[in-house]
C-alpha cells in the first residue's frame, strides 16, 4: 500500500538544526518531506531510484524523524489525480494566441 509522509517533533529539530549525526542524504530526504509527502516526490525531487528513497524513509521512520500513514488504492488514485491537475493548471509552456493576451489584459 501507498504510504505518506510527514516529519516528527524531532525530525523538524534535525532538519532546522542541520544536525551532523544524521547523515546528508537523510536530510536531503527531510527537506523534501512536509505533511503527507508522497515517496514518489522526493524522488522525483531528487532524482534518486525508488529503492534509494525507500530505504532512506524508512531509517529515518525507525529513528523518530518521520511518521507514515497508509493510503488506500482509492486515496492514491485520487491523489495522483490532484497532482495531475495541478501540474495541468500550472502548465504555462503552452501558445498564447494573441486573443488569449487580450483576455488576459482586459481581465485587470
Amino acid at each position: 500500500m501507498p504510504r505518506l509522509y510527514s516529519r516528527t517533533d524531532g525530525g523538524r529539530r534535525a532538519w532546522d538544526s542541520q544536525d551532523g549525526l544524521v547523515p546528508l542524504d537523510c536530510r536531503r530526504v527531510l527537506g523534501f518531506v512536509g505533511h503527507d509527502t508522497a515517496p514518489r516526490d522526493i524522488r522525483e525531487k531528487l532524482g534518486w531510484s525508488e529503492a534509494a528513497v525507500d530505504e532512506i524513509l524508512k531509517e529515518l521512520e525507525e529513528g523518530g524523524l518521520l511518521k507514515s500513514v497508509e493510503t488506500g488504492p482509492q486515496e492514491s488514485a485520487r491523489d495522483e489525480a490532484a497532482q495531475q491537475n495541478l501540474r495541468e493548471d500550472l502548465d504555462f509552456t503552452g501558445p498564447l494566441s494573441a486573443d488569449d493576451l487580450r483576455a488576459a489584459r482586459e481581465k485587470k
